[in-house]
């Protein structure tokens, strides 16, 4: 299967960002994260049970990326000689790696509620969404979470998909997006996965590393655009101040470039000097977050595919 032209994956591209801001994401039984979870499940007892737990985890990366990687690559070949049904099959799988809208979704009853004076009801809510116990927490402590929740997704859900679509395709783009919710089912530090999820985290840290970086930029540029940014601490200091140094710069971005104090309890702060965010300040980082990504799309993905398709031709 030869690379399809120029003017194809451009209108893939356009066309699977369309198709998120028209209909959001997927039913969660067929969703590609949901899908990705049950094929991790289905293979985990039988890798987890080698005796090298560390090469049983990396095995389970590989085996579930290369599993989806090849549908991937077979679905398109099979396809490939009828455009129209190829540019639509293209569309759905490289749709299916990325979440752009449905944050703005899931936040949303979060604001209200803070809005509306309702914590009891915005923990729950935000609890839907971010990863820790929301329990005592209170309006800016709720803000802060969600705050780091859209940084942490701009990363994992569209700039790291899209970083390796430009380069590498939809096969490119899926493995990412594989990458991650392996890490989330197995990356965590504790006495089940403390061996056997120590690749896929490695792994998943090395997808991102880039992107991170590319991620903290395009916020500065972002935040510069809506007149918001002030870049309060460097961001090598906010990178560091959390275990993972790839949510660090996308969470010290943010809280650099609208000064906000952001605060996972007993773990880290984030710009310590900072404002307390409120619920003002989740609308602006919702706005940081998808000016982020226009800028990203506009001056960095769309010339990187450019860049590839011709590069051969030089």
């Amino acid at each position: 299967m030869s690379v399809p032209s120029l003017e194809i994956s451009l209108a893939i591209l356009l066309g699977s960002i369309a198709i998120d801001f028209l209909f959001g994401e997927p039913r969660k039984y067929v969703h590609p994260v949901t899908v990705i979870r049950k094929a991790g499940q289905a293979l985990d007892p039988y890798l987890r049970s080698i005796s090298d737990k560390q090469a049983g985890g990396f095995l389970y990366v590989v085996i579930i990326s290369a599993m989806f990687g090849g549908l991937i690559y077979a679905l398109l070949y099979a396809t490939y000689t009828f455009t129209i049904a190829y540019v639509i099959i293209a569309i759905i799988l490289l749709k299916a790696s990325f979440s752009l809208t449905s944050i703005g979704q899931d936040i949303s009853p979060v604001v209200k509620a803070l809005e509306e004076g309702r914590i009891d009801e915005a923990r729950t809510f935000a609890s839907r969404i971010i990863k820790r116990d929301t329990t005592g927490l209170n309006a800016p402590g709720i803000s802060s979470a969600v705050i780091e929740t859209i940084s942490v997704t701009l990363l994992n859900d569209v700039f790291s998909p899209l970083f390796y679509f430009a380069l590498f395709g939809i096969a490119g783009a899926f493995i990412s997006r594989v990458t991650n919710v392996l890490d989330t089912l197995v990356g965590q530090r504790n006495r089940r996965n403390v061996d056997f999820g120590k690749w896929p985290a490695i792994i998943h840290t090395l997808v991102n590393y880039i992107p991170a970086k590319i991620e903290a930029l395009f916020i500065m540029m972002g935040t510069e655009l809506l007149n918001y940014r002030v870049n309060s601490i460097s961001f090598i200091a906010a990178r560091t101040s959390t275990d993972s140094p790839n949510n660090g710069w996308a969470m010290g971005a943010m809280a650099s470039s609208l000064n906000l104090r952001l605060e996972k309890s007993g773990y880290y702060i984030i710009n310590e000097n900072g404002f307390e965010p409120s619920v003002g300040d989740i609308k602006r980082a919702l706005r940081a977050y998808y000016m982020s990504f226009y800028i990203y799309l506009i001056i960095f993905v769309i010339p990187i595919m450019i860049i590839v398709y011709f590069l051969p031709l030089l």
